[in-house]
């Protein structure tokens, strides 16, 4: 036994900024339904919450590479950096 009843309506009420409301939900009234129901969204918060933490582990893992891409980038800088200061006194000793 299902008492189930919907407020579907054929009309669509206009909304404030002119453009059509949604149908109302279906009502609900009982038990089961709506344990299943509450229990089909908490299965899809938590599907969207393991695709958020597999998205923000790729991204946390994304940033540790880059952050070790620059500081050895800034490594590599700064000898050459070492190495260009001889060949600028040279260079000034010889001008």
């Amino acid at each position: 036994m299902t008492n189930t009843t919907s407020t579907d309506t054929s009309e669509k009420h206009p909304n404030l900024n002119g453009q059509a409301q949604a149908k109302p939900p279906r009502v609900l009234s009982n038990p089961n339904d709506i344990a299943g129901l509450v229990m089909m969204q908490i299965d899809n918060i938590n599907a969207k919450k393991d695709d958020l933490t597999i998205a923000i582990k790729g991204l946390t893992d994304t940033s540790k590479q880059l952050v070790r891409a620059y500081a050895q980038q800034q490594q590599v800088i700064a000898r050459l950096a070492e190495q260009v200061k001889p060949l600028e006194g040279k260079a000034e000793a010889n001008s």
